[in-house]
């Protein structure tokens, strides 16, 4: 019974993904792990073979097409509390680790994650339940860094609760774990600074404000930024001319309360006329209403995320928003609602009660259906994600993205790019190895397929030609048609290897990509595998599966149903 799922396969547990062919489809790249059948590498010398009529023309079909650049994720929660009974609970189980377990894999397949921190880092006496200053203990800016943070706002009404030393150990400790801060300063200047962080070469700048009636304001000592609206909207002008987005933390509201205040919409709207892309409050413990307002989105608050209020359930419930980019602009936007458990760990939630936290937002959202793994079980099931889209390329469309990374360990960072099909390895500014002429690629991973500890150059490939010395005994005769081909480099002393190629694939791969699925140390190959089209462009997704290297090729491990898949995602997610 074919199953339709008609947007992104998110495989939750791992990222790793690889075009498969049907089982009954076995030609080259892959093998049924019940069959014994395999196929040989080709050489990777092969002879320079002139582009056919047929390849041309493949080559003018995709030049056509729109390119679409690699998106940056960001996500953002909402309230960080990390004393009280939630530090009574890190106590108990002895584990600073145990409020992030059941949310850590989510967070990490994030490209940037943001929190707001309500709790200074410093050594202090214990807090305890129902006391309104917090302190953590040192050490758990490492868990918070494990978890998948790398920035956080201070700008809250309890960064203060500790003094100035609560507030300078904070800076000391988080610096020391490598996390970015924002909102908080050495004085007010420095307070109001924004701090940017470059992804895959798109820029944000972070700004981050708490409101106005807590705290000291000096000028002098460290402080806080505080929300001054003026002076907000001459920062976020400027941050705007450094930075491809700013985003805005806001630290405000009416606690408990289900709508914005009168203070929350005028900050956050000015915010937006400054320049900003979106707004993300928190404070009000409690999940309120969004907006979208001249074309860009506000959340006033996420609610809590970890926090010890267990006493209501609006107070154990939040949402988790990620946020997808592109340097034209903001792609899509979904949502994770969270239910918070034993007083300190929240958990991802999708059922009725996560319905029931989304409708809180009073915003029309689209049903996106998913793939989620389930360790458990070995499989795959469906899930429904609440999502905004905002993607201007509909359709087919050509991948751009840029790499880094020092693959034959000389210290040196090579750039890995590709633009209209054509795939170009730089070092020191110099090309050091470019795909063929002949060759067409699609896409390209760094990963390590082989899982032999060193990242391997995994490439998506379409070229004409037949199978040479590698043809498959089953096969009558060689195919010199335009078909893709999946392809494994390594970069070794300067120089490319090949470690494994493909023939033609029977089923092309529209989507791959490569995860540690079941947490072994081994990646998984994840793909979305297709059938090819009359013009031979366009890859119609109809299987999703699970394959893995054996030692010399990949051996299948699991294959959906027939369906409809348009593009993969791999996001981390416990299924607990």
């Amino acid at each position: 019974m074919a199953k339709k799922f008609l947007i992104p396969i998110v495989l939750l547990l791992s990222s790793g993904i690889i075009l498969i062919s049907r089982q009954d489809y076995f030609t080259g790249l892959f093998q049924n792990k019940n069959d014994d059948t395999y196929l040989s590498p080709i050489s990777a010398s092969e002879e320079l073979i002139p582009m056919s009529a047929e390849f041309i023309k493949f080559r003018s079909l995709k030049e056509k097409l729109p390119s679409k650049p690699e998106e940056v994720s960001l996500i953002a929660v909402g309230d960080v509390m990390l004393s009280r009974g939630v530090a009574k609970k890190i106590k108990q189980y002895n584990n600073s680790n145990y409020p992030f377990l059941e949310t850590k894999d989510y967070l990490q397949s994030g490209d940037l994650v943001l929190g707001n921190l309500e709790t200074p880092i410093t050594a202090g006496r214990e807090i305890q339940s129902g006391e309104m200053v917090f302190r953590s203990e040192p050490g758990i800016e490492v868990a918070l860094k494990n978890a998948g943070f790398n920035i956080l706002s201070l700008a809250n009404n309890h960064t203060l609760n500790f003094g100035e030393k609560g507030l300078q150990d904070t800076f000391s400790y988080l610096n020391q774990a490598g996390i970015k801060y924002v909102g908080a300063g050495e004085n007010q200047q420095a307070a109001n600074e924004s701090v940017y962080l470059e992804i895959k070469g798109i820029k944000f700048a972070f700004l981050a404000y708490n409101y106005a009636d807590v705290g000291p304001k000096l000028a002098s000592e460290p402080t806080l930024a505080f929300m001054d609206p003026a002076r907000m909207a001459e920062t976020v002008k400027n941050a705007k001319q450094n930075a491809d987005f700013v985003i805005v933390s806001m630290h405000a509201g009416t606690e408990y309360a289900a709508l914005p205040n009168s203070f929350q919409k005028n900050f956050a709207r000015a915010a937006i006329d400054a320049g900003a892309e979106i707004v993300i409050g928190h404070h009000p413990h409690v999940v309120e209403t969004m907006e979208k307002y001249k074309g860009k989105y506000i959340f006033y608050s996420l609610g809590n995320f970890i926090f010890d209020q267990m006493w209501s359930r609006e107070t154990r419930q939040g949402l988790i928003l990620k946020a997808f980019f592109t340097k034209a602009g903001l792609t899509k936007i979904q949502f994770s609602p969270i239910l918070i458990e034993d007083y300190s760990q929240p958990r991802i939630i999708n059922d009725a009660e996560a319905d029931s936290i989304l409708n809180r937002l009073k915003y029309p959202l689209t049903n996106k259906a998913y793939l989620a793994w389930n360790e458990e079980n070995k499989n795959f099931g469906e899930k429904i994600n609440k999502v905004i889209n905002e993607d201007s390329v509909v359709g087919d469309y050509n991948i751009a993205k840029t790499e880094t990374g020092d693959l034959d360990n000389d210290s040196i960072l090579e750039n890995y790019e590709l633009e209209n099909g054509r795939f170009k390895i730089f070092e020191n500014n110099k090309v050091v190895w470019q795909s063929k002429e002949e060759w067409w690629i699609d896409n390209f991973v760094l990963a390590d397929s082989t899982n032999d500890g060193l990242k391997d150059i995994n490439l998506s490939v379409w070229k004409a030609g037949d199978y040479g010395p590698s043809k498959p005994f089953w096969v009558e005769k060689n195919n010199p048609s335009v078909k893709n081909h999946f392809f494994v480099f390594d970069l070794i002393n300067g120089e490319i290897k090949s470690v494994w190629q493909s023939s033609n694939l029977d089923a092309p791969n529209c989507k791959f990509d490569f995860s540690d699925l079941n947490h072994d140390g081994k990646n998984e190959l994840v793909v979305i595998e297709g059938s090819y089209s009359l013009d031979n462009t366009k890859c119609n997704g109809e299987y999703a599966a699970v394959w893995q290297w054996n030692g010399w090729g990949f051996a299948n491990e699991w294959r959906s149903e027939k369906g409809i898949f348009n593009d993969l995602e791999i996001e981390q997610l416990n299924n607990s």
